[in-house]
C-alpha cells in the first residue's frame, strides 16, 4: 500500500486531518486499534471549540447539535475577585461552543471511515536510504509505503514510543469529574467558573439534543481531599451545595460521573524522520480552560496547512522542510498554553493570604481593563493564530 500520510489513531483529531488533506487530493490512510466504529456510551463527556476550531470543522460539511457560550463569569470562591468575558468585547455573537465528544467523534469518524483500517497498530517505521518515503509495518504484517507518519494516538502515543522522543510529564494530583445537570437559570448561554478550596468548577450549557440537562459539569478535585475513587459521588452531592450558592442556581445531577486523573505532558520535540506528533500526542494541559482540544485542532490546521503548501510549491515534497515548519509553529504557542494554565493552577491552590489577596486585586484589576480582556479572549478564540 502507499499513502502519503499515514495517521496513527482515528479519534478527532486523526480522522479530521484525514478528511481535511483527502479534500486537498493528498492521500491518507487512518490505522485504529479498535475493531470499528465504537459503540459509544450515553453523552456525558463535553469539548468545548472556539470560533476558529469550529470552522475548521465546518468547512469540512460537519454540522452537529452544540450549544453557544456568549458570556463566562470567573470567580474566585475565597474572595471577592471576578472577571466577566462576553463575546461583545470582541465584537462577536459567541465566544465559544460545547459540544457532546460522542457527537463530535462519530461525525468525524463516518468521514474518514471509508480510508480507515481497523483493529490494527504501528508496529515499526523504517526509513529508507533516500529520506521522504518511510515503510510503516502493522501487527497484522501489511506494510504501507509513507511520506510521512502522524501520532494523533493521544497521551500514551505508540508513534511517540517508536520514534523515541523525550516527554516530560507533571501530575496535578487531582481528579476531574464530569457529569451533566438540570438548573433553574433562564439565561442559557452563560458559562462560569469558579476556583475554590473544594476544587475548580466549571459549568457550561449542553447541546440542545440533551433534552433532560441543561448545563455540563466539569469539577477538578484535589486528590488529598478524596481517600478513595469510591467516594467521588459522596463529595460531589455534599459539596456541589457550596457552588449553588455561590451561584444562585440549583444543580440537579441527570447523568453517570465520569472520572478521570490530571496530568499534563509535553514533548521536546513533535519531530523525528518522517514521524510527527499532532495535538494531545504531542502535549495535554489542565481543561480549566478547555483548551486542550482547540490546541490539538490548531496543530492538526497548521500540519495540513504546511503539507498543502508543500504540495502546490514543489514538484518533489521536502518532509524535512514541511514538519520543521509545523513544529516552529506549534511548539512553544503550546508550551506557552500549558505553563499559563500551570500558573493559574498554582494560584488558586495557594493557601498563603498575600496570594489570595494579590490574585483577587489580579482578578478585578483585569475585569476593568478592556484591552487586557480583549487579549485574553482573542488568544482563547483562536485568533491569536501563527
Amino acid at each position: 500500500m502507499n499513502t502519503v500520510v499515514t495517521i496513527s489513531g482515528g479519534g478527532i483529531i486523526g480522522n479530521y486531518i484525514s478528511s481535511r488533506l483527502n479534500a486537498n487530493n493528498i492521500s491518507t490512510l487512518v490505522i485504529e486499534k479498535n475493531s470499528d466504529v465504537l459503540d459509544l456510551a450515553e453523552n456525558v463527556r463535553t469539548v468545548t471549540l472556539n470560533q476558529y476550531s469550529k470552522n475548521l470543522i465546518e468547512k469540512l460539511g460537519v454540522s452537529i447539535p452544540c450549544s453557544e457560550i456568549n458570556e463566562i463569569l470567573v470567580f474566585d470562591g475565597e474572595g471577592s475577585g471576578k472577571i466577566n468575558f462576553h463575546s461583545k468585547d470582541i465584537d462577536e455573537e459567541n465566544l465559544s461552543y460545547v459540544f457532546f465528544f460522542n457527537d463530535l467523534y462519530r461525525a468525524l469518524q463516518e468521514k474518514a471511515k471509508q480510508r480507515t483500517i481497523f483493529g490494527n497498530q504501528i508496529e515499526d517505521i523504517k526509513e529508507n536510504i533516500d529520506g521522504q518515503i518511510c515503510e510503516v509495518l502493522l501487527t497484522n504484517k501489511d506494510k504501507i509505503n509513507s511520506s510521512f507518519v502522524a501520532g494523533c494516538d493521544g497521551r500514551n502515543s505508540n508513534i511517540a514510543k517508536l520514534a523515541r522522543l523525550n516527554i516530560n510529564v507533571s501530575d496535578y494530583d487531582q481528579t476531574a469529574v464530569t457529569f451533566t445537570t438540570r438548573s433553574n437559570l433562564q439565561n442559557n448561554k452563560k458559562a462560569f467558573q469558579i476556583f475554590s478550596e473544594r476544587g475548580i468548577f466549571a459549568a457550561m450549557p449542553v447541546p440542545k439534543n440533551k433534552e433532560d440537562a441543561t448545563h455540563t459539569i466539569v469539577w477538578s478535585i484535589e486528590n488529598n481531599k478524596l481517600d478513595n475513587m469510591k467516594n467521588i459521588d459522596s463529595y460531589v452531592n455534599e459539596n456541589i451545595s457550596y457552588f449553588e450558592k455561590k451561584l444562585n442556581i440549583e444543580f440537579e445531577i441527570c447523568s453517570n460521573l465520569l472520572t478521570f486523573k490530571l496530568t499534563n505532558h509535553y514533548f521536546e520535540n513533535y519531530i523525528s524522520d518522517s514521524t510527527v506528533l499532532i495535538g494531545d500526542a504531542a502535549h495535554s494541559i489542565h481543561p480549566l480552560a478547555g483548551q486542550g482540544i482547540n490546541l490539538g485542532f490548531s496543530d492538526a490546521d497548521v500540519f495540513c496547512d504546511e503539507l498543502i503548501k508543500g504540495f502546490e510549491n514543489s514538484r518533489k515534497l521536502n518532509r524535512k522542510l514541511i514538519l520543521t515548519r509545523y513544529e516552529v509553529r506549534r511548539k512553544q504557542m503550546n508550551l506557552l498554553m500549558l505553563r499559563s494554565m500551570d500558573f493559574f493552577v498554582e494560584l488558586f491552590r495557594s493557601k498563603n493570604l498575600m496570594v489570595h489577596l494579590a490574585r483577587n486585586i489580579g482578578l478585578s484589576g483585569v475585569n476593568k481593563m478592556k484591552f487586557l480582556k480583549t487579549f485574553f479572549i482573542n488568544h482563547a478564540s483562536g485568533k491569536n493564530k501563527l
